[in-house]
């Protein structure tokens, strides 16, 4: 099961604009730059309601950023995120046009209070890494944030997209360890503070006109193997036998589940004598059978083939139940199957389409 949660609310602040809020605008910003002697560091807050997140057994969290035209990016790099440890607030300025100060920024979590670290005397902190807390900066400014939970992503040669796993700090939000005050992106202390540039990442905001905002996707296996007394295909998917989905519609409404069931049947089946015609007798499919949902415009994989999208079984026939509630709506998706047998994979790509309306 996929769900997909996105963001409440998010920002960019930057060293060398201490006092301005960029919460309105479009892209979001992590990175280091300098401009002579100068250095600019950018770090990116974003915060998810997860008040009524959906989980199941072994579930797992990842934060998806969609890059948007990042600059002078090394081959090799890492970026971090950790749970920030006070309140924020969004504001409504952007970084060029409408310049504002209402909102968080480098030195102000709201424009009007500074970000506060903690030290073990209990008085105000500037720079400390203990009481599980730590700042980037020497006097508690460019974010506060916990070091339990923390979570990261390497990049080599590849593209600058993001999918996190921060799986261990929806956990300490969800148990009420610490609060959820959202989280922070941002190169690590040692990066920020060495000679060298590592670029501007950019990714797409929760004010973007596109479908790609900064989304908390959630998963696990929901799937369920009852085969009751159907009997199992013979052959394999490339020549034995055929996979057909016998009731996918062609729209769905927004903030739905569905459940789509599909069965397996011979493509040559023996010659009986009986009530019922062979060809149509559902048969169940192997147990490494899984789907995987695209956006037919920009073939972006949404639900990709793997353990979280594995096909169940009841006495019926295979099926399995695909969660809309989350994804955009007035957009076409494209469902294609995969069936491993012996090591060998067979996609199976019938053009099964349909609309979120």
């Amino acid at each position: 099961m996929h769900k997909f949660y996105t963001s409440s609310y998010d920002a960019s602040i930057y060293l060398q604009q201490p006092d301005q809020n960029a919460g309105r605008d479009e892209i979001l910003e992590v990175g280091k730059l300098y401009y002579g002697t100068m250095k600019d560091i950018y770090r990116t807050l974003i915060k998810f309601d997860v008040s009524t997140l959906e989980t199941g057994s072994g579930w797992r969290a990842y934060l998806n950023l969609k890059a948007a035209n990042s600059e002078e990016l090394p081959l090799e790099y890492t970026i971090y995120a950790n749970a920030l440890s006070s309140s924020w607030s969004m504001g409504t300025g952007t970084k060029f046009d409408n310049i504002t100060s209402d909102g968080v920024s480098w030195k102000y979590r709201d424009g009007e209070t500074k970000w506060v670290g903690y030290d073990t005397t209990g008085g105000t902190a500037v720079y400390s890494t203990t009481g599980n807390t730590t700042t980037g900066s020497s006097n508690a400014e460019g974010g506060v944030w916990y070091l339990s939970g923390s979570a990261s992503q390497s990049f080599n040669y590849e593209s600058d997209d993001v999918r996190m796993d921060v799986t261990n700090m929806v956990n300490i939000w969800l148990s009420g360890s610490v609060s959820n005050n959202g989280l922070v992106i941002h190169h690590s202390l040692s990066a920020e503070n060495d000679t060298l540039d590592y670029g501007v990442l950019k990714f797409f905001s929760k004010e973007t006109n596109t479908i790609y905002q900064p989304k908390l996707e959630i998963v696990w296996d929901d799937s369920s193997i009852v085969t009751g007394s159907l009997a199992p295909v013979t052959g394999s998917a490339e020549d034995g036998y055929k996979v057909v989905v016998t009731n996918l519609k062609t729209q769905y409404e927004a903030n739905t589940k569905v459940k789509v069931r599909i069965k397996g049947r011979d493509k040559y089946p023996s010659k009986l004598f009986g009530t019922t015609f062979s060809y149509d007798q559902s048969k169940y499919l192997p147990t490494t059978t899984y789907y995987q949902l695209e956006d037919y415009t920009t073939q972006e994989i949404i639900f990709p083939f793997g353990n979280y999208t594995k096909v169940s079984c009841d006495s019926t026939s295979n099926y399995f139940i695909m969660d809309l509630s989350t994804l955009p709506i007035n957009r076409t998706y494209l469902l294609k199957l995969k069936i491993v047998e012996g090591g060998i994979s067979t996609i199976i790509d019938d053009k099964l389409k349909f609309e979120i309306i």
